[in-house]
């Protein structure tokens, strides 16, 4: 089981009601208005208000489209590899290359990027790709680790640059149990790893977290 919080970099999206009719006649202008109500308004003393007894679309919402996802992972942290043909001893994935994710770190603004964000729908496809490579990383550990890994949750913080699609920092917190052959080390460097799409907005941080059973 998952559960997952974006904070995107830029909050909210409005969604406004729409006055529209069917047909082409529209309501002569009448008030005070100066004939300025448009088409789905009517005048009331000196303002334009919307006219319910016009056909009204119900809303200007965007409909957002279906994004493929590959299914939900079943079996978390065991050993499908063939251990023999794993090294005799275990050397960890070098992460010393990819930045911690630090809230208060310096970060220079893209004045000319616009305000784009990537939707949930997107991420959360994404995620999924991550979750795969994520239980690499844990099939590796379970062979080195008598064929099983105990549970427990792994947090993750990423941070997403839209113009590269790519995390430029990452932490990663484990339960103790998970914190066992490399592991952490190599599920920073399978989301370092992870193209996301690029996007036209400013940078977005993604918490997520993976529970893991025992």
């Amino acid at each position: 089981m998952r559960t997952t919080l974006i904070v995107a970099g830029l909050l909210g999206l409005s969604m406004a009601p729409a006055a529209c009719k069917k047909n082409s006649d529209s309501n002569a202008p009448s008030g005070e208005c100066g004939g300025m109500c448009g088409r789905g308004t009517r005048c009331d003393g000196k303002a334009c208000v919307v006219d319910y007894s016009q056909d009204i679309c119900t809303s200007q919402a965007v409909v957002e489209e279906e994004v493929p996802m590959r299914p939900p992972i079943t079996s978390w942290g065991e050993c499908t590899l063939d251990r023999n043909q794993l090294p005799k001893k275990f050397v960890p994935v070098d992460d010393k290359s990819i930045p911690q994710y630090d809230p208060n770190r310096t970060r220079t603004l893209d004045w000319s990027a616009g305000d784009e964000q990537l939707n949930e729908p997107v991420l959360n496809a994404n995620m999924r790709e991550v979750e795969y490579a994520i239980n690499e990383c844990l099939a590796v550990a379970a062979c080195y680790n008598g064929g099983s890994l105990k549970g427990g949750r792994i947090d993750l913080i990423i941070s997403l640059v839209g113009k590269t699609g790519r995390a430029d920092a990452v932490s990663v917190t484990a339960g103790p149990d998970l914190q066992v052959f490399g592991i952490v080390p190599c599920v920073r460097k399978a989301i370092a790893n992870h193209q996301f799409p690029t996007y036209n907005g400013p940078p977005m941080t993604v918490k997520y977290n993976i529970e893991i059973g025992e």
